[in-house]
């Protein structure tokens, strides 16, 4: 079988690498088409080594299509219109949206009579007509023609802007079976809507299956429910020291705990540096938790504002927030989790694989982050698993990981069942 696996950029392959490798095991021959990432981050470690290991598997650039500015605006005022639907989780991202549209038509769409027609159904419904009538790609349509696949993968496939969506749009033109993987738990709530509607769609579990059927329309009998790939290798991995060598590589005390702090996605806290300088200033002022050190792991596309900071009982490592995908920067992670005492965050994907690692979690819920908490619907994920400590201050989020040290570990067995359940 032919299997062509169309990602955004190379460093989506990390979360389907069992997957492409165990085809390639099985005598299938995967081709991996992606773009290139805007942000310079090294992400195509995982790629590169599947290349030089797997002999059935090659890779390649991405078409693009041509002279499409009109119909990307018309995508994003669609993905905008999305966002205006009864009991959206996040309303708010319209006018967000609406940013990604080219003048004059911005200026149009941001008045309220623009916002009210795109929340009428009506309007929405000949937006999407319009992408129907408009033919595919020629350079794509050519390029599957001549290598003939039996069927084509496309992801993350709801972004902005996406790529992988004309490798769908010509498929399907030329009778080719697609399939579209939802990277992950936000996806469906954060990053716009189906274009175009593939043969099957993939999603984590349930609760995002919901989300594909309520807010995107997506008839229930294309879904499947695949667990989350990208978590698949957490459980096959051991630590790879001890403590006090872990401590002495972060240069922390060795005989003291620490608490890791998960950095967030410029999208979700954009400057941390602040909110943690209160924090681990008030874990200096009490009695119970002056002697525990806080290690950051900045999120790493949103590692910048780390690299000049500096605090009396803070580590930061490693200090550009590695991307989790060669296995060298897969044992560093598990090794930061597995030797922390708890992990505290604003709402991160780190969340689940720190539950799945078995760390009690804690995430401080203030003013300065509500929006991008209680007001995002990949949020309330986390909060119907129950294996959060919710701390409403501080204060708070201080005498609960005194209270974690201590052994009073409220939440852990709604966090193994999250962590081993169907979930993930």
């Amino acid at each position: 079988m032919k299997v062509v696996f169309a990602i955004h950029h190379a460093g989506a392959f990390r979360s389907y690498d069992g997957v492409i490798r165990y085809l390639c095991s099985q005598g299938h021959q995967v081709t991996v088409l992606h773009g290139e990432r805007e942000k310079p981050i090294r992400m195509d470690r995982a790629l590169k080594a599947c290349l030089a290991e797997m002999q059935s598997c090659d890779d390649g650039q991405m078409y693009l299509r041509k002279n499409w500015v009109w119909l990307a605006n018309i995508r994003e005022l669609v993905n905008c219109a999305i966002y205006l639907r009864p009991r959206h989780p996040n309303p708010s991202h319209a006018r967000r949206w609406i940013n990604k549209v080219n003048q004059p038509l911005r200026f149009v769409a941001k008045t309220r009579t623009g916002m009210k027609l795109m929340a009428s159904p009506r309007i929405r419904r000949a937006l999407q007509r319009i992408e129907t009538v408009i033919p595919p790609e020629r350079t794509i349509t050519q390029w599957l023609e001549s290598n003939a696949p039996d069927v084509v993968f496309a992801s993350p496939y709801i972004s902005p802007v996406s790529r992988e969506l004309e490798y769908v749009k010509a498929a399907q033109a030329l009778g080719f079976p697609t399939v579209v993987g939802v990277l992950s738990w936000d996806n469906l709530t954060t990053k716009g809507t189906f274009h175009i509607m593939p043969d099957w769609i993939l999603v984590w579990n349930d609760a995002l299956a919901k989300e594909a059927t309520e807010l995107h329309d997506v008839p229930a009998k294309k879904i499947f429910m695949t667990g989350a790939p990208v978590f698949d290798f957490w459980s096959e991995m051991h630590p790879s020291n001890d403590y006090a060598t872990f401590c002495s590589q972060v240069g922390i005390p060795p005989d003291q705990p620490y608490i890791l702090y998960l950095g967030s996605s410029p999208f979700i806290a954009h400057d941390e540096t602040p909110f943690v300088r209160e924090f681990a200033q008030r874990l200096l002022e009490s009695e119970k938790t002056k002697d525990i050190s806080l290690v950051v792991r900045p999120h790493p596309t949103n590692a910048a504002f780390w690299q000049t900071f500096k605090a009396e009982n803070v580590a930061i490592w490693p200090q550009d927030g590695e991307y989790v995908d060669a296995p060298e920067a897969k044992q560093v992670y598990y090794d930061t989790l597995f030797h922390s005492t708890a992990v505290v965050g604003v709402n991160t994907s780190a969340m689940l694989e720190a539950a799945i690692v078995d760390k009690p979690c804690v995430t401080i819920m203030t003013e300065h982050y509500r929006n991008t908490q209680g007001k995002v619907g990949h949020f309330k994920h986390l909060l119907d698993a129950d294996f959060l400590e919710i701390a409403l201050s501080f204060a708070e989020a201080t005498d609960i990981i005194a209270a974690i040290r201590r052994g009073r570990d409220l939440k852990k067995e709604q966090r193994r069942r999250f962590g081993a359940g169907p979930d993930l």
